[in-house]
């Protein structure tokens, strides 16, 4: 009774509502903007640096500070706070998936909790056109890349809003994303360990396995050309192969099915409450800015219309386009908007991969500019010179930093 005792109490005193952390937080417009300048830096390194070693040691640097500065800028985000509370109380409160419950004695030991965790997902996430960048021959373009990416207004929800798990099940699930575009050739064992751990971090698997292999779809090559899958093995082998990925498949489908259908029942019966950033004007930007990036790429290629029929990765570019003011129209119109405002970012990460590698295809990369500048302004300009004006003590938002070490925080 004297161990319960205190975390009811704990429970008890929570707020029901956000804001869920008013106190011991901050704001430091000065810090997080040289933290911002850094790894411009490195990523200038990177494009300067093209040999491996000198190339990695930037990146590597680059990654490990916007890991630190998503797990800062996350602090008093309202999911963070409350993860936080509860990973150390109950977590069953908080927390669906067995993943998750098997992580959470872990989650607590770490710095600032799941605000680490936070910050190790964004750096997963500037971590993808880094490798992307390097394994096409463009290597110079990894860090920028990278930074227009994990600054992107697209991925606002997923990396400025503490949205942890589902970003986490995103980015889990890139490498059937680049294999189904063509992108790259991950082995079999990879795309089955990918989508096995997208599916144990996050129940919206569906729907992004979905989006994922959407580009095989526009190139159906692809699975003709596909790696070594078990259909290609003899005999025993083959029989072996696929009843593993069956009870694979069954074992997902057991653990994560109930959560879906829980989830979409909730969303469109229960919800009311979706997220407006689809509509932001910063993203209406990065939309005008594709579109003078793609007419750069045809004039500077010197692309004829039959060229972009025939393009794989213009026919990807425009599909997701597509979805993208799909999920606007949506939001716009509250047309199932509790579910589909949170498909803005996935859509959004695969129509930032796919641009960039349509202007890479015709060797254009420098296309790009005019969506990293965007990106750059937006995050520099808008998020981070003026933090300085948010009311961390009234309201729970991105960059909000602790304003004392871990240990010396009262979750």
């Amino acid at each position: 009774m004297t161990v319960l005792i205190p975390d009811l109490l704990a429970t008890s005193s929570f707020p029901e509502e956000a804001p869920y952390r008013v106190t011991e937080m901050m704001t430091r417009p000065g810090l997080m903007l040289a933290l911002a300048i850094v790894q411009l830096v490195m990523a200038g390194l990177m494009s300067r640096w093209t040999r491996p070693r000198p190339w990695w040691a930037a990146a590597g640097v680059l990654l490990a500070i916007a890991a630190v500065f998503f797990a800062l800028a996350n602090w008093g985000t309202s999911d963070i706070a409350r993860f936080n509370h509860f990973l150390g109380v109950d977590p069953t409160r908080v927390l669906d998936e067995p993943f998750w419950l098997l992580l959470a004695p872990l989650i607590v030991a770490l710095p600032y909790r799941m605000a680490s965790v936070q910050g190790l997902v964004a750096a997963g996430y500037a971590l993808v056109p880094m490798l992307l960048a390097r394994s096409w021959g463009v290597a110079r373009w990894g860090g920028w890349w990278a930074l227009g990416l994990i600054w992107s207004p697209l991925l606002r929800n997923f990396l400025q809003n503490g949205v942890t798990r589902q970003a986490l099940a995103t980015v889990l699930i890139t490498p059937v994303l680049v294999r189904a575009a063509g992108w790259a050739r991950p082995a079999w064992p990879w795309l089955a360990g990918s989508v096995l751990a997208s599916a144990l971090a996050h129940h919206s698997l569906p729907g992004t396995l979905a989006l994922a292999l959407l580009p095989a779809l526009l190139r159906p090559g692809l699975l003709r050309e596909g790696p070594r899958l078990p259909l290609a093995l003899e005999g025993r082998a083959r029989w072996i192969a696929g009843l593993l990925l069956l009870a694979g498949a069954a074992v997902v489908l057991a653990l994560i099915g109930p959560l879906v259908l829980d989830k979409v029942e909730f969303y469109f019966t229960r919800s009311s409450y979706f997220n407006s950033y689809a509509l932001k004007g910063a993203v209406f930007w990065m939309e005008a800015a594709s579109f003078v990036t793609v007419l750069l790429t045809i004039w500077r290629a010197r692309l004829r219309r039959c060229d972009l029929a025939g393009c794989h990765e213009s026919r990807t570019v425009l599909v997701f386009t597509l979805l993208l003011v799909a999920v606007q129209i949506t939001v716009w119109q509250d047309w199932g908007a509790p579910i589909t405002s949170r498909f803005l970012d996935p859509v959004g990460l695969i129509w930032m991969l796919s641009l960039m590698a349509f202007t890479r295809r015709h060797g254009c990369p420098w296309a790009l500019i005019p969506v990293l500048l965007v990106s750059g302004v937006y995050f520099i300009d808008d998020r981070i010179i003026f933090s300085g004006t948010i009311r961390c003590h009234v309201d729970d938002q991105f960059l909000c930093l602790p304003d004392r070490p871990p240990w010396a925080v009262t979750h």
